[in-house]
């Protein structure tokens, strides 16, 4: 780290990531999980966010001085109606002079993820998970074989060293991390048969504020299980493993999402069978509750391998769900609030690992396995 004003708002930001856990400790998400992940930490991460934002700022402005130049000089040597490799090679030369940007600020950023350590203790928390779930014994072997296969990289790193020449990606990867690369994000993607999870340059630029490795790998736990997850989804695997958790969320929770117009569509066309409207709308959200579940499975096995007691698992929990407060269903993604009050609140290893007690609604908690009352 530099010693100046920038320094000095760093170490304002680095002892606010601090308290916020100390905060957060008030409310149990046994009893309110809204109020613990969202409402208790609300002002502690729009404080943080000023912070955050004044230093991707900072990192922007000084990417787009350096990256201009050189994005103009490159399109003398392309031509315009090479529009693809045009766009390619901005993202390229963008993402290049953010990172240099970012690292010429924030020490070791481009391994504040995807170093070894914790690449190996991601990939063995999901394949632990999956040992532990009760699915079919060839499907545990084909998930961990999926899993052992992924790579864990760096937005940045790997838009530079891959030949991209495909429209639908290259709007894919600039959607996924913005125009800009500062998006607070990471992503699942698949390219050549090579199955990637890869971490934004905005959100290696927040993960590099937090206050401790342990705080850190809070926060990425269950992003980065959840997209791995999405390697081994229904639309990856099929539904078939995953019918009786897709049956019971079209049974007992359909009704808190959003339609697709596809989904709308399909509805009035079946209108006298409700029930395959219900199945229709579960399977557009499929994909996300589904690496969800496995990002919940994952999560829970870290915490019981560190040893963690009951406040550090509220922590954990907090910092790893909290990017999700507020968050809306476009048909695709349930609402924050749905996955983190009922997803993740009436989980049942949540609920024992946290020792809540009996499941306080009236509905089942959807697990791998169905139905669970409890």
């Amino acid at each position: 780290m530099f010693i100046s004003k920038k320094a000095l708002a760093l170490g304002t930001l680095l002892t606010m990531s601090a308290s916020m856990n100390v905060f957060a400790q008030s409310t149990s998400i046994c009893d309110n999980p809204i109020q613990r992940v969202c409402k208790e930490t609300q002002a502690q991460r729009a404080q943080r966010d000023i912070y955050v934002n004044k230093l991707k700022k900072e990192i922007s402005d000084e990417a787009t001085s350096k990256s201009t130049p050189r994005i103009e000089e490159m399109k003398k040597k392309v031509s315009k109606f090479r529009f693809i490799k045009r766009l390619i090679e901005s993202f390229k030369i963008r993402n290049q002079e953010i990172m240099r940007a970012a690292k010429s600020r924030v020490a070791g950023i481009e391994s504040v993820v995807t170093n070894e350590k914790n690449i190996s203790l991601l990939k063995n928390n999901m394949k632990q998970a999956i040992d532990e779930s009760n699915i079919d014994g060839a499907s545990k072997d084909n998930f961990k074989e999926i899993i052992n296969s992924i790579v864990v990289g760096n937005f940045a790193d790997f838009i530079e060293k891959t030949g991209l020449e495909d429209n639908v990606l290259a709007q894919l990867l600039s959607n996924a991390c913005g125009s800009d690369g500062l998006v607070d994000n990471a992503f699942a993607t698949t390219l050549n048969n090579q199955r990637y999870v890869l971490v934004c340059p905005g959100f290696l630029i927040t993960l590099s504020q937090e206050s401790s490795e342990r705080a850190r790998m809070n926060t990425i736990m269950h992003a980065m299980s959840h997209e791995m997850g999405h390697h081994i989804d229904n639309s990856k695997v099929g539904n078939e493993v995953y019918a009786p958790f897709l049956q019971c969320i079209s049974k007992n929770y359909v009704t808190r999402f959003n339609k697709t117009k596809d989904d709308e569509k399909f509805c009035k066309d079946n209108a006298k069978e409700p029930a395959k409207c219900d199945m229709k709308v579960t399977l557009s959200h499929a994909g996300e509750l589904v690496a969800d579940q496995w990002g919940i499975k994952a999560t829970n096995i870290y915490a019981r391998n560190e040893g963690m007691n009951r406040d550090e698992v509220n922590t954990l929990l907090t910092e790893s769900w909290a990017k999700l407060c507020g968050t809306g269903d476009e048909g695709i993604h349930p609402t924050g609030d749905f996955r983190i009050g009922t997803l993740l609140r009436i989980n049942p290893e949540v609920s024992d690992i946290l020792s809540c007690g009996s499941n306080p609604t009236t509905t089942p908690a959807c697990t791998l396995d169905g139905e669970v009352q409890f």
